[in-house]
């Protein structure tokens, strides 16, 4: 087998495009979540809400990371619109 037979090794080594962008989906996903609870441990809740935010984060893999992170960044706009109304009157 000549240089066929080295190039059809080589092949086996390189991975179908689907198992690239599964590895991408699961790298992301796996970012977005540490980034949630990352989030999560630096804000002062309740201890009830808390535990509701780290049950949606954990339990709804893709939707509750992605929607706590979006209602933190949403909190604190608003958090920084009221303070910046406060000082201006």
């Amino acid at each position: 087998m000549g240089p066929r037979g080295e190039v059809e090794g080589w092949r086996l080594l390189i991975p179908a495009s689907y198992d690239v962008l599964w590895t991408a989906v699961v790298v992301v996903l796996v970012a977005v979540t540490a980034a949630a609870l990352l989030v999560w441990s630096r804000r002062r809740e309740s201890a009830s809400r808390a535990l509701v935010d780290l049950a949606l984060i954990l339990l709804v893999p893709v939707l509750g990371p992605a929607a706590y992170l979006a209602g933190a960044l949403r909190d604190r706009r608003s958090g920084r619109a009221a303070a910046a109304a406060s000082t201006e009157g």
